[in-house]
Parts: C-alpha cells; structure tokens; sequence
C-alpha cells in the first residue's frame, strides 16, 4: 500500500487489477447508499457481486439481508470475501458455504457463498425470495427480521 492511501482505496484498487469491477454505493438499484457507506468495497466479477469491505451505516437494522435480497432479485450471486468480526458467524448460521481460494499470498482469499440451490430454490428466488433461511437470525444470536423489513 502506497503512504497516504487509506485502505479502501487500497483494495478497490486491488479488486480492479483482478479484473473486477468496482461498485460505487448509489450507482446500482442493490447497493443504497442510504444503507452503505462511500468507502465500502463491492465489486463484480461476472455475475458474482464481491463484497470485501462493507459496514453498514445502522448496523443491526437489516441492512445486509437487505442487499443479500437485492442482489439475489437482481439475478446476481453474493460472494463475502475475507469477512471479519462476527461475520463468519452469521453466515455459518446462514448456510454459507466457505471455500478458500488462490494459491499465493497475493491471491489467497477466504469466500462464503449460499448454498447451491436446488431448482425449486432456484425458482423461488426467482420470484423474490431469498436464499436467506426465514428463521435464520438477522445477527449472530439476534432475532430475524421479516423480508423487507428494515428492523
């Protein structure tokens, strides 16, 4: 890292000389700047959305199903990269699959992905449901939120 780049200048950078593109908050219908700040790192690589280095503006109000739900409804595949704090905990009470990738310091990362769907499950998200499990809770040890809500 160059002196003076702060750290999600750093990994956008970085997620863009893989090959991804960077996503700005705001820029596309799934990812609300309302919800996410500017200096959250989300990038796609194909039609898998990156998300490397985000914190919510109001943690603990569902902002993270929320955009799980977005992108799913937009036809996209959630990929958490490298997730930190209680994060890996959510996700294993999700379902989330953890796969570790790379080969070398420079390209090894750990990503957690939702379980691969059967066709049903294919079919019901596309009709806007979510590979989110409806009891799973909204926060490690927390209660679940409702789909589309907030709280």
């Amino acid at each position: 890292m160059k002196p003076g780049m702060t750290a999600s200048r750093w990994l956008r950078e970085s997620e863009v000389m893989k090959g991804h593109r960077w996503v700005r908050p705001g820029s596309v219908p799934w990812l609300s700047s309302s919800d996410w700040h500017e200096t959250d790192v989300v990038s796609l690589d194909g039609d898998e959305v990156r998300l490397v280095a985000i914190a919510a503006k109001r943690p603990g109000t569902g902002a993270f199903r929320k955009l799980i739900w977005a992108i799913e409804a937009a036809g996209l595949k959630p990929v958490v990269v490298c997730p930190m704090g209680i994060m890996p905990a959510i996700l294993k009470k999700w379902g989330w699959v953890e796969t570790k990738v790379g080969t070398t310091y420079e390209d090894r990362e750990e990503q957690w992905r939702p379980p691969r769907q059967t066709e049903a499950q294919g079919e019901a998200t596309a009709a806007g449901q979510s590979t989110i499990p409806d009891d799973a809770p909204a926060r490690a040890g927390g209660p679940p939120a409702a789909q589309g809500s907030m709280e």
